[in-house]
């Protein structure tokens, strides 16, 4: 861990116990501790079965469920009282009891923040009517939601080295994509029916809270069945050919390479990624007589190629999450200066994230063997691609592969086909 990200983590620890000592030494009223700990643990409990976002190549990107309890918390009860509730709901759950332990303490004392100043900003308000409450707790979500997101930003940005504002723009889009509708609907909900049933509330608001997991959870696995199809679509295809395998791995790390050099992460990052390795599915419709032909091709034969970046987009718009990465697809060998295909695009009236699919594969496509001729170098390779700028290629893309060229010679041998690790 990096000498600043151990500052941070000390920082908002301080915040965090200065608050706290603060509303102690004002003599803020604690609500029963009873009360407390079991709203606590219901919201630990909520934690534990977070929803999922989004799911690419393993890496996971989870919301938690106790935003609901600690935000009604934080209406129904005192400030110090809603902190306590979120510090002990932000606790690891039993499955990540080996959790590095700056990073439980990160995650309590930056969301006992995010609580308080949700109960803060909830009281500035003159609740007296329920159309002001609704816009009250509405504003104390959003409040929560640009406190929590952006502490969590500021360590990821800080432990990765990569831009805070795509971090912080990201987690922002997924949070208010889907949890603000769930929060103040069962955050009202719970708010509503507590002067009636008191902490039995906790009762009838976990009940539509784990139902809303569960079809959550079992409409994002449908979408990962089906990705995970055409992954294995893209693989079964790369290994029908030796030359080729592992092609879409490395054209997506590749393009990694060059996204982060030019200010793109975040989900635009995950969906480039994705784009890269599925960009070639269409071959699936290519005769293997065709793809692996040792001789020039007719002109029939080459017509067939170029059908693939179409008829992959075609494929992958029957995805309705991968709708953004379509056009990515089709339009992955269009060139510069218009004499690519399929559509004879130029310039910038192609997509950047194409632009950016299309200069990895062509240097994928050159530094592996082909049925028809040998790979060459690395070198080679840059400075074919450095004569295609402003022609074939983007110059600025170009100029970011030339400054990544290191990077991109690391993943070409790590990533290496088997046929060169044999000689």
């Amino acid at each position: 861990m990096s000498l600043s990200l151990k500052f941070y983590i000390a920082i908002i620890t301080i915040i965090s116990g200065a608050l706290i000592c603060a509303l102690l030494f004002f003599h803020e009223t604690v609500d029963p501790w009873w009360i407390l700990i079991i709203w606590a643990l219901s919201g630990w409990v909520a934690d534990s079965y977070p929803v999922e976002v989004r799911k690419i190549n393993g890496n996971r990107w989870m919301i938690g469920l106790s935003m609901t309890f600690n935000l009604s918390a934080a209406v129904i009860f005192s400030p110090i009282s809603a902190m306590f509730i979120s510090m002990f709901a932000g606790l690891p759950p039993l499955e990540n009891a080996n959790a590095k332990w700056y990073k439980s303490i990160f995650n309590v004392a930056q969301i006992s923040i995010a609580t308080f100043a949700a109960a803060y900003v909830y009281r500035l308000f003159p609740v007296n009517s329920e159309i002001v409450k609704i816009f009250a707790i509405l504003i104390a979500i959003g409040v929560y939601a640009i406190i929590n997101n952006t502490f969590v930003a500021g360590a990821v940005s800080l432990a990765t080295k990569k831009r805070f504002g795509g971090i912080l723009k990201d987690v922002l889009i997924d949070f208010f994509g889907l949890s603000i509708f769930i929060s103040l609907a069962i955050s009202y909900l719970a708010i509503y029916l507590y002067p009636y049933v008191h902490f039995y509330v906790i009762f009838i608001i976990l009940g539509p809270l784990l139902a809303i997991r569960f079809v959550i959870n079992l409409y994002r696995k449908f979408l990962n069945t089906k990705l995970e199809a055409m992954y294995a679509l893209t693989k079964a295809l790369e290994e029908k050919d030796p030359y080729t395998a592992g092609h879409g791995e490395r054209v997506s790390l590749y393009c990694e390479v060059i996204a982060e050099k030019i200010g793109i992460y975040g989900k635009r990052l995950d969906d480039l990624k994705i784009a890269a390795q599925l960009h070639d599915i269409g071959k699936i419709g290519v005769r293997d007589i065709v793809l692996n032909k040792p001789a020039r091709l007719t002109d029939t034969e080459y017509d067939e190629i170029k059908r693939h970046p179409v008829d992959g987009a075609r494929i992958i718009s029957e995805i309705p999450s991968l709708e953004r990465i379509v056009p990515w697809v089709r339009y992955h060998h269009e060139r510069w200066n218009g004499t690519g295909y399929p559509d004879g695009k130029k310039g910038k009236d192609i997509p950047l994230e194409a632009r950016i699919i299309g200069i990895c594969d062509v240097y994928d496509a050159l530094t592996t063997k082909r049925s028809y001729r040998d790979e060459f170098t690395h070198d080679e390779a840059v400075k074919m691609i450095v004569s295609g700028s402003g022609k074939d290629f983007d110059p600025e893309l170009v100029t970011a592969l030339i400054e990544s060229k290191d990077r991109f010679n690391e993943i070409r041998v790590a990533k290496a086909p088997l046929y060169m690790s044999e000689k």
